[in-house]
C-alpha cells in the first residue's frame, strides 16, 4: 500500500498546544508535521467509530421495537385525507 504524505502548516496556535504537540511528536519519534497529521487522522477514526456505535444503537432499538405491521386500506385513506386537507388549508 502506498501512502502519499501531505504537509500541514499550523499558524497562530497557542504556545502551550504547540509545546504539547512537540513533546508528543518527540515521544512518538515523529516530526511535528507527522504528529499533527496522525492526530488529525485519529480524530476522524474516533468520530467514525462513535457514529457507527450510534447507528448500531438505532438499528438495535428499531429491531427491538418489534415487527412493523402494514397499513390497512382504511389507515391509508386516513393518511391521504389528512394530506389533502393540509394542502387545501395551505
Amino acid at each position: 500500500m502506498v501512502f502519499e504524505m501531505a504537509s500541514i502548516t499550523l499558524k497562530d496556535i497557542p504556545e502551550d498546544l504547540h509545546a504539547q504537540l512537540k513533546r508528543e511528536a518527540s515521544a512518538n519519534f515523529r516530526s511535528l508535521n507527522q504528529e499533527s497529521l496522525a492526530r488529525l487522522q485519529r480524530s476522524f477514526e474516533i468520530e467514525a467509530a462513535l457514529n457507527a456505535r450510534r447507528d448500531q444503537r438505532w438499528i438495535d432499538e428499531a429491531l427491538a421495537s418489534g415487527p412493523e405491521t402494514p397499513l390497512t386500506a382504511r389507515e391509508m385513506d386516513k393518511v391521504r385525507d389528512r394530506v389533502l386537507a393540509r394542502k387545501k388549508a395551505a
